[in-house]
């Protein structure tokens, strides 16, 4: 295999991968094998995709985002020369720039700024392989599936069902919160602490519920 194909590198904003040329399949095969060999070494962490003129499609990056997930690796950025290629990350809420010193806040296509300008406000269901990470406060209105994921670095608000992970108050802000109309988390962190949802969890009703941090631990309680 060429190492042209796919560079794995460590920069300053985190890991890089950068994709070269060469059929889909084989890149994707690839990239499995690289994970795997070094598995502890990515486990627990985040990479940004340099694809260059590479033209990928939604479905594409999410298959990249899922062979991540497998490996314990949250996509977090798409950096592209071309636009389709952009726009569909930006409808996976990723970042288009690997540079975090200099990128803004990306706001995906079907979705809108609230508050001051530091919340994303999402309107659609995340589905398996999906990552959404954002520096400020992010609101969904619609469901998180499992399989998929949200970072914030503020409060997390999900007007439908919470049953993949979310981990609001990336900074260590304890005082985050997250709140759902159904809080079954595949995993639920706020600032270091962590949690899961009870194995006997995913058949309760319909019941709103806020997470917060009280004494050293997440304890969830109805959300008025």
């Amino acid at each position: 295999m060429s190492s042209d194909r796919i560079n794995i590198k460590g920069t300053s904003d985190g890991l890089i991968i950068t994709l070269g040329a060469g059929a889909w399949p084989g890149l994707i095969d690839e990239l499995e094998q690289r994970l795997g060999e070094k598995a502890s070494f990515f486990k627990g962490g985040r990479v940004g995709l340099a694809v260059g003129s590479r033209q990928l499609t939604l479905q594409e990056l999410e298959q990249i985002g899922q062979t991540l997930n497998r490996h314990n690796v949250t996509l977090w950025a798409v950096e592209s020369e071309s636009p389709d290629t952009q726009e569909a990350a930006v409808q996976l809420g990723l970042e288009t720039s690997l540079s975090l010193s200099v990128r803004p806040a990306t706001v995906p296509v079907t979705a809108a700024p609230v508050g001051q300008g530091d919340a994303m406000l999402v309107q659609r269901t995340l589905r398996s392989g999906q990552v959404v990470h954002h520096p400020g406060h992010v609101v969904v209105i619609g469901d998180v599936n499992p399989g998929a994921e949200i970072r914030a670095g503020g409060s997390v608000v999900i007007w439908g069902r919470l049953r993949g992970t979310v981990h609001a108050g990336t900074g260590g802000d304890k005082n985050a919160v997250v709140c759902a109309l159904q809080l079954s988390p595949t995993q639920l962190r706020i600032g270091d602490y962590i949690t899961r949802s009870p194995a006997d969890d995913t058949e309760h009703d319909l019941v709103p519920e806020m997470a917060s941090v009280q004494d050293g631990q997440i304890v969830a309680e109805p959300w008025k």
